[in-house]
């Protein structure tokens, strides 16, 4: 696997997981990148609000940075809530020092009930020297006026956040972002979750009404990029200015261009709210992991996953540990039955080398067309075997002999079942269709190889050289080739393909029990 983007998270750790570094280590998962941390400060806080704030202190924070700077290293990164201006300084050292080129900065600086959360020697330092140094700057409607403030008047900022009804349009917070930019000269997305806007454009004072929410990026050179996206009713939107600046972060890590990287952030927000579910008592947090496509087993283990399958494991025990398979390791069964599953198996495996053939046409790299046709030839030989094997127990039997012999109902059931999935589906379903066949005889012929009687059951057994067959390291060979192709093929399965899958392989075990069943019903004159 390829070292996936790094991403440096400096910021406060929320107790209750839904923002700060929490939420951010969240989102960077999601987003298939490698997250690491800094801390400025940890805070007591849960839906409902914050209790209190601990400052890390700030000759701790730059060791911090050092020890990841210097070893793992980073692509980008992304800072939140700074609760100091020593704290700033020490990061505005940090990047120069190690050259840092990437910053998307999410200036936390005012809460939700408006008070300013950070100090007028932090904010001064904060649009002085960190400011200059961010590739974007991520303030929501209030922080944007707030730093706007700032740049206008330094010696007179408000201590508290100034009332957002001032913002009356959509070309209200255009301008907001456009003076903004020209002021810090860094690209600015003024987020406008705090004020969503009617069908026509201005600004939604009532619930009912609100249509959509509009986010507006200036770039550098003062282009301005506008992004709409419906309004969600949802009370769970704790953590959204983080977690998009942490979005946003790993989107540019991941080559794409800010304004790509800004939509897609956006669009995956968007799905996390609307994925949300309700936590605490207050503002719930948005569902982090939405998109996190998850395959219900790990990597290397599909097999083991369908043969454990609810569905699947109790007909899978009924095959594998069969009374059949144990008449025949025990020398118990009598010719007449074990000849009889002889020649429905050889009439089987002529259809099974026919869908092995056509599981080689489907194949799609020149590599599984060759460990596919390499498990072509082994039902070659494994057939061949058959033909011996039942000359030897009926002298003068002949492969004619066992072309001609006619098919019982469940090898018809059987064989056609596995040529229509390979007709009718892809390779993976063929392939699955045929491995519940080549691991099940394996596992069956080991387990009896395993058990306590098996020397005694082996001296003088006519029929134990079936178990040595299928437990030899020659078949285990094929049988690992065609496992690997499978696994390899699981990697990138969909959670619908998975179910089909499943079913496939429980209607194929099951077709397996009932023709070992069949032989020993089977009625001779």
């Amino acid at each position: 696997m390829s070292t996936p983007p790094r991403i440096l998270t400096i910021a406060g750790s929320d107790s209750s997981g839904g923002a700060g570094i929490e939420a951010d280590i969240k989102v960077i998962t999601a987003h298939k990148c490698y997250g690491m941390t800094a801390m400025t400060g940890l805070t007591a806080q849960n839906t409902t609000g914050v209790v209190d704030i601990h400052p890390i202190p700030a000759d701790f924070l730059r060791k911090v940075l050092s020890a990841v700077l210097e070893d793992v290293g980073v692509d980008v990164v992304k800072t939140g809530m700074l609760t100091s201006a020593q704290s700033i300084s020490v990061i505005v050292e940090s990047i120069k020092k190690y050259h840092l080129k990437t910053i998307v900065l999410d200036p936390v600086m005012i809460s939700t009930s408006g008070s300013i959360l950070l100090p007028t020697d932090a904010i001064s330092n904060l649009c002085s020297n960190l400011i200059p140094l961010a590739s974007l700057v991520t303030p929501n409607i209030p922080e944007a006026q707030h730093l706007l403030s700032y740049y206008t008047n330094p010696s007179m900022l408000p201590r508290t956040a100034f009332p957002i009804d001032n913002i009356n349009s959509m070309a209200d917070v255009v301008d907001l972002a456009k003076r903004l930019q020209e002021k810090c000269s860094t690209a600015v997305l003024v987020k406008g979750g705090h004020l969503p806007f009617l069908e026509d454009g201005s600004v939604a004072r009532r619930q009912k009404s609100k249509a959509f929410v509009m986010d507006v990026l200036v770039l550098s050179n003062g282009t301005v990029k506008i992004f709409n996206s419906p309004f969600i009713e949802s009370n769970n939107t704790h953590g959204t200015g983080c977690s998009l600046a942490s979005a946003i972060a790993c989107n540019i890590a991941l080559s794409q261009p800010l304004p790509t990287a800004v939509s897609n952030a956006r669009n995956y927000i968007s799905g996390a709210i609307a994925a949300s579910y309700p936590l605490g008592k207050g503002s719930g947090p948005i569902n982090h992991v939405h998109n996190v496509y998850k395959l219900p087993y790990s990597k290397g283990h599909f097999i083991e996953y369908l043969i454990n399958h609810p569905s699947v494991t109790n007909i899978w025990n009924d095959y594998v540990n069969h009374d059949f398979v144990k008449s025949i390791a025990n020398g118990t069964i009598s010719t007449e039955k074990f000849v009889w599953y002889l020649k429905q198996d050889y009439l089987f495996l002529v259809q099974f080398a026919r869908a092995k053939a056509l599981l080689t046409y489907k194949a799609t790299t020149l590599a599984q067309i060759n460990d596919c046709a390499n498990y072509l030839t082994g039902v070659i030989r494994e057939s061949a075997l058959h033909v011996k094997y039942c000359a030897e127990l009926i002298p003068g039997l002949t492969e004619r002999d066992l072309q001609s012999t006619p098919e019982a109902p469940t090898t018809t059931a059987y064989t056609r079942y596995i040529l229509d999935v390979g007709g009718n589906g892809d390779v993976a379903a063929l392939m699955v269709s045929l491995i519940s066949c080549s691991v099940g005889y394996q596992v069956a012929a080991r387990n009896r190889e395993n058990e306590e009687l098996s020397v005694k059951t082996a001296q003088g057994n006519t029929f134990w050289r079936w178990v040595e067959e299928y437990a030899s390291e020659e078949y285990a060979r094929e049988v690992q080739t065609q496992r690997d192709i499978l696994e390899e093929m699981a990697g990138g399965f969909g959670m619908t393909q998975v179910e089909e899958l499943v079913e496939i392989f429980r209607k194929v075990t099951e077709m397996e029990r009932n023709f070992f069943s069949a032989a020993v019903e089977a009625k001779f004159p």
